[in-house]
């Protein structure tokens, strides 16, 4: 097999990094739950299960999809992935958990496609909610109640 289609291995490591992404996005779901709003939980634990199932779907859809390695790596797939879960185990903001966890699953539905051109611009949009994430401004406002 070439080196610049994504095996078998290489879906099932994608598929861990989206899955663990998922877990994420429950464990702080649960760990916020008084100080989330309810529609926002409602929201996180509904992009939860889509990221779950989309995990669960790339073993067997992503297997052969060509990556051009000149334009896009299955690293650079991880390491957009991983960042992405970092960023979930420790954001507080459900927002940016909302925003983050939404790009994963942009992610995660261009890969079985083969469409490099939406990998990579699924991974900068990726990127960029994580950095807007990380922003001071996307952390919650102080309270002013005493």
């Amino acid at each position: 097999m070439s080196d610049n289609k994504l095996a078998a291995k290489q879906a099932l490591q994608l598929a861990r990094q989206f899955r663990l992404a998922a877990v994420a996005v429950g464990d702080r779901v649960f760990s916020e739950w008084d100080a989330m709003a309810k529609k926002d939980r409602a929201q996180l634990q509904s992009l939860e299960v889509t990221l779950l199932n989309l995990a669960t779907d790339l073993t067997t859809q992503a297997v052969g999809i060509a990556l051009d390695d000149g334009k896009i790596s299955l690293a650079a797939l991880d390491r957009a992935t991983e960042s992405a879960r970092e960023a979930l185990e420790h954001i507080i903001d459900a927002k940016a958990m909302i925003g983050i966890t939404t790009a994963l699953i942009g992610l995660a539905a261009t890969i079985p496609t083969g469409n490099v051109l939406g990998m990579i611009a699924a991974v900068k949009n990726l990127d960029d909610a994580v950095k807007a994430a990380q922003a001071p401004a996307s952390r919650p406002p102080e309270s002013n109640q005493g």
